[in-house]
């Protein structure tokens, strides 16, 4: 299941690339969307395959970002990092401040992630609060970021999981 979860989230994700980013680079237009997670950005008890798996996909879209830029193409990316979505993916999550980090609905992800492409946003995170825990993993030393993390429940969110990963 480990490797699964890999070629999924990541392998997969550089091969299709490899497949369509040629010809976007010879009309010098396209737009690359990399569905990551918040679970790549907070290590989440529980999901170390898959927090690993989505780490890496957040890693290859800012590469290949760079890359693009340093080139001066006109090909963009998207990374998309949501918190949870009520899919049924993670049946059984709970959050421990559901006002500021719900579980939002599949409508209102897609909605976003829509709205993000075609504003051409590098990053579409959602919730917004979730957002900040990239600006914590910047600045705070990782003692500081995981007792943060602890105190929103990054710790405790899969205790109640059923769902099927």
């Amino acid at each position: 299941m480990i490797k699964k979860t890999f070629e999924v989230n990541s392998i997969a994700l550089a091969y299709t690339v490899k497949e369509f980013l040629p010809a976007m680079l010879e009309m010098n237009r396209g737009h690359i969307v990399t569905v990551a997670s918040m679970a790549g950005v907070i290590a989440t008890p529980g999901l170390a395959d898959y927090s690993a798996s989505k780490a890496a996909a957040i890693g290859f879209d800012e590469s290949l970002r760079a890359e693009l830029s340093n080139n001066n193409s006109n090909v963009t990316t998207t990374c998309v990092c949501p918190y949870f979505i009520n899919t049924g993916m993670f049946d059984g999550v709970q959050t421990k401040f559901p006002s500021i980090l719900p579980i939002v609905t599949s409508e209102y992800a897609s909605e976003r992630i829509v709205d993000g492409i075609l504003k051409e946003e590098h990053q579409v995170v959602f919730p917004w609060f979730i957002s900040l825990a990239f600006a914590f993993k910047g600045i705070l030393p990782p003692m500081l970021y995981d007792m943060a993390m602890g105190f929103f429940g990054a710790n405790m969110v899969m205790k109640d999981f059923r769902g099927k990963m």
